[in-house]
């Protein structure tokens, strides 16, 4: 019985000339987490946040393979 797998048919890719992809994206908040602060009573504590963004940011990267050449890493960032 043949066990397949991550990547199990690597070797028809490389049979057919073919590239071997992995793709991942990610987004991230750039704003910080709303949170209670304590101050005096009657005083209202303010929390000053440096920079301005968009506020996210999201990135996707590829990696690809193929027999006999060298591995590629394709990767974009967008705010």
């Amino acid at each position: 019985m043949e066990e397949r797998g991550l990547a199990a048919g690597k070797s028809t890719a490389a049979a057919c000339n073919g590239w071997i992809v992995f793709e991942d994206e990610a987004g991230q908040s750039l704003t910080p987490p709303r949170a209670r602060t304590w101050g005096r009573i009657g005083r209202t504590p303010v929390v000053r946040v440096r920079g301005r963004g968009s506020g996210r940011v999201s990135m996707a990267g590829m990696t690809r393979y193929k027999v006999g050449e060298r591995s590629r890493l394709i990767y974009a960032v967008r705010e």
